[in-house]
């Protein structure tokens, strides 16, 4: 009987990992390897397009979930931005759809440019 709990448990806990998932798409990096394309692209400008969850514009940062950025093989992700120029930030709201051009820089990225989508 034990066992079967057990058993039951995993099967259940399995189940709302695969429903956290579903529910929030490809949240964040995780073990993508990114590696290869981004030191390919050093320097590289790439444009990018989605929706703002949140703004830090007193640190320079954003959270924004992404379409595809083909340019650098990456799917469609969440994740988190270091803005070049904080001023950019002070229009931006969660919720809104915007455009952006990112930059990569060692194996870290920064938004260059980002305006509300027209």
């Amino acid at each position: 009987m034990f066992k079967q709990m057990m058993q039951g448990m995993v099967a259940v806990m399995l189940l709302g990992a695969a429903q956290v998932v579903l529910a929030g798409g490809m949240q964040g990096m995780g073990n993508m390897d990114m590696g290869t394309q981004a030191l390919a692209a050093e320097g590289q400008m790439h444009q990018g397009h989605g929706m703002v969850n949140k703004v830090n514009a007193q640190s320079g940062k954003i959270n924004i979930t992404h379409e595809p950025i083909e340019s650098m093989g990456w799917p469609r992700m969440t994740m988190d931005f270091n803005v070049q120029d904080k001023a950019e930030l002070a229009n931006i709201k969660p919720g809104m759809k915007v455009d952006f051009e990112l930059m990569t820089k060692g194996k870290g990225y920064r938004i260059t440019k980002i305006a509300p989508q027209k």
